[in-house]
């Protein structure tokens, strides 16, 4: 064997599966340490000292200085929650690209559009934690609703290129098998819901409107995707 040989099966690379398989661990509890941080997030509605106002409500930045630490914490669950998907989305793509095959144009997809809905998610809680600052006490209420608009507006724009990543990872799981077929067709779900929830930008009321049910409840789809998905990846190790 020519030193070249001996060098390469005596470096790090040469025995890869045992960190693939703990990388690839560390992927899954991402995933579900994402959809847990997401949900604690949401139960933290039920510390608020009420429902949400509207943004053009006069007391919009008022509610939100009172419930300062519970919205905080909501925001910052929602944020941590976003970094926690990134990092699985990296491993749920490298699972796509495996199954697609070189040049790997729809994995690349998904990871590029999943990136850009998680950055969103955080831009759209840091609009809502600027509301919560003891300085935005003084700020017109006016300011205070713009604000809260770019809030919403911002969550709800996440919704399209989540939809795009959907709706890649369906293709992939459908037609090369990346996962079972039931996941892909619950990836085709969430493209859908996720496309739907785009369009809360426009009603002003109703259950479509950025805090409408409706609204809420096709948010949770993706949930429905990311923890069966993490599980199988932990099984499948």
């Amino acid at each position: 064997m020519s030193r070249h040989r001996q060098d390469a099966a005596d470096s790090p690379a040469a025995d890869p599966p045992a960190d693939g398989e703990r990388f690839t661990l560390a992927g899954a509890v991402a995933g579900l340490a994402s959809a847990a941080l997401g949900i604690a997030g949401g139960f933290m509605e039920v510390l608020l000292t009420g429902p949400w106002p509207t943004a053009s409500d006069t007391g919009y930045a008022a509610f939100l200085l009172a419930n300062r630490t519970p919205v905080l914490a909501q925001s910052m669950l929602f944020v941590f929650s976003s970094a926690a998907l990134i990092w699985f989305l990296g491993y749920v793509c490298s699972l796509l690209h495996l199954r697609e095959g070189e040049p790997g144009t729809l994995a690349g997809i998904a990871f590029a559009a999943g990136v850009l809905g998680a950055g969103l998610n955080i831009l759209g809680q840091a609009a809502q934690i600027t509301l919560t600052l003891p300085s935005q006490a003084a700020v017109a209420p006016g300011v205070a609703a713009a604000v809260a608009d770019l809030c919403l507006v911002t969550l709800a724009l996440a919704n399209l290129p989540a939809g795009v990543m959907f709706t890649a990872i369906a293709v992939v799981a459908l037609r090369r098998q990346a996962f079972p077929a039931p996941l892909g067709w619950v990836a085709a779900l969430a493209a859908a819901a996720s496309f739907v929830s785009t369009l809360s930008v426009i009603p002003d009321a109703g259950p479509l409107s950025p805090t409408g049910w409706l609204t809420t409840v096709l948010r949770l789809v993706p949930l429905v995707w990311y923890v069966p998905a993490a599980l199988f990846m932990l099984r499948r190790r």
